[in-house]
């Protein structure tokens, strides 16, 4: 369910906050989905441990601001008045492997 409005107005650096977090998650999980599909890791570690890990590295200040057109995922986080998400895109250009 969405946020109401005025929910988000009586909390609007709370909502701010987890929406800034959350669009931040998102990018993060689109990436390492992309790159767990696309690649396998030597060290045996998957798609969902590297998320966790990086994840865990990221400090809140570091987090970059959503652009205004951006809809979460998750509709725990939508406002009021967003519609639905747009699908991410990811690729990557295949390189060629040189061996030495």
């Amino acid at each position: 369910m969405a946020i109401a409005e005025n929910h988000y107005n009586e909390l609007k650096e709370y909502w701010d906050f987890q929406r800034k977090r959350e669009y931040n998650y998102e990018q993060l999980c689109n990436v390492c989905d992309n790159i767990g599909s696309n690649f396998r890791f030597t060290n045996g570690k998957n798609g969902d441990e590297l998320k966790k890990d990086l994840w865990n590295k990221i400090q809140p200040d570091e987090y970059e601001e959503p652009p205004k057109d951006w809809v979460p995922q998750d509709e725990k986080y939508r406002l009021w008045n967003e519609g639905t998400p747009k699908k991410f895109k990811v690729s990557f250009k295949k390189m060629k492997t040189v061996q030495a």
